[in-house]
């Protein structure tokens, strides 16, 4: 069995009710997307990459999963590795993004307005992504002089 196919096969719990996610297959232009649903709040679980599939719109997805920051402002721990989440804003919609591994956490409903601010022509605060890129940056620069510095005590 490929590891994709075990991938996708695998029971998450909702982070929010802490029940059994079930599975519900989308069609989508391609290979259809299988995504988590919480049968309780309605909550949708999407694994990386599958947002854009579903959106079909990269400005909107690369815009609420590319350079995200490394600063958490979320209660939400990722169902998929259990590590900090971080909210992302597309104009007054929120969604949960793994700063880890990357998956979308979106309440319910959230799809369906994503869907309709992509159809409407989706712009987004350059700004606000500008001040996250250079949060992102400035946090692999201390990391990397940290590595360095460490690594010359470990030879």
């Amino acid at each position: 069995m490929s590891a994709n196919k075990m991938e996708s096969e695998k029971k998450y719990e909702c982070h929010r009710c802490w029940v059994q996610m079930d599975k519900k297959e989308i069609e989508t232009f391609g290979p259809n997307v299988i995504i988590d649903v919480c049968p309780k709040c309605k909550g949708i679980w999407l694994d990386k990459g599958e947002l854009g599939k579903l959106l079909k719109d990269r400005k909107l997805t690369d815009y609420l999963t590319k350079h995200i920051g490394t600063k958490s402002r979320s209660p939400m721990v990722c169902p998929r590795c259990g590590m900090t989440m971080d909210i992302e804003k597309a104009d007054d919609i929120e969604v949960d993004v793994c700063l880890t591994c990357g998956g979308v956490w979106l309440d319910k409903g959230e799809l369906e307005a994503l869907t309709e601010k992509s159809e409407e022509g989706f712009e987004g605060d350059e700004l606000a992504k500008r001040e996250e890129l250079e949060e992102e940056r400035l946090y692999k620069a201390r990391n990397s002089a940290l590595n360095k510095f460490f690594k010359k005590f470990t030879r």
